[in-house]
């Protein structure tokens, strides 16, 4: 079976998950193709581990009560003994995240300026684009997917959000960061240079960057 095939039946296995051992699954898949484990064997027992998954699933048992307390254990000895392949650094994880932001943003910019000039509007605001922006845009979807990550694995037994106590010193922590990226924003983007990007160029920055993704990123 090919690894696009294998990946395919393997986000159809991930759909019979119960919230909780998904995110958990995710994980082992974030563990296992960031290791040095051959493409195609690792796609093999990363559809082997979904498979036991769920037939634990289906007796009442979570991911941890199967695999163990944490994701990446269940394949430590496999990643030791398994063909190697040329290791992929979790910075070109990171690199992949922000390319497919910035991806994104030209992909929106060029919708918004074809449709404001179809329309005989003003194209202005979708054609200009701060350096500030790209740098912002770029690192700030890094740390909101791994927010969201951190988020997912905080999904209690039962699949529903562990209840938190009120925590007013991260509270505060929260609300000061928020205004210093608030106020960065503002003074910040002034003083980087503004460039300016035709509808048909974002166009094209956004297709590079999908090409890109599946080229660079998505190979199989």
């Amino acid at each position: 079976m090919k690894v696009k095939a294998m990946i395919k039946e393997n986000n159809a296995l991930r759909e019979q998950m119960t919230p909780f051992n998904r995110s958990y699954f995710e994980d082992m898949i974030l563990a296992m193709r960031a290791s040095r484990v051959e493409r195609v064997r690792a796609e093999e027992l990363l559809l082997e581990a979904a498979a036991l998954l769920l037939q634990g699933q289906s007796k009442g048992r979570s991911a941890k009560q199967i695999f163990g307390e944490h994701p990446e254990d269940y394949f430590k000895d496999i990643m030791g003994s398994a063909p190697s392949r040329p290791e992929r650094s979790r910075r070109n994880y990171y690199l992949m995240i922000a390319w497919t932001a910035l991806t994104l943003m030209f992909s929106v910019l060029a919708a918004g300026g074809l449709i404001m000039k179809g329309i005989g509007g003003n194209a202005d605001l979708f054609g200009k684009v701060s350096v500030f922006t790209l740098i912002i845009v770029g690192f700030g979807s890094i740390v909101l997917m791994e927010l969201l990550l951190r988020w997912m694995s905080s999904l209690s037994e039962n699949d529903a959000p562990k209840p938190a106590t009120f925590n007013i010193k991260a509270l505060g922590i929260y609300i000061v960061v928020a205004v210093v990226v608030i106020f960065a924003g503002v003074f910040l983007d002034n003083l980087f240079p503004v460039i300016t990007v035709s509808p048909w160029v974002s166009l094209a920055l956004g297709a590079a960057g999908g090409l890109g993704l599946k080229l660079i990123f998505f190979r199989s």
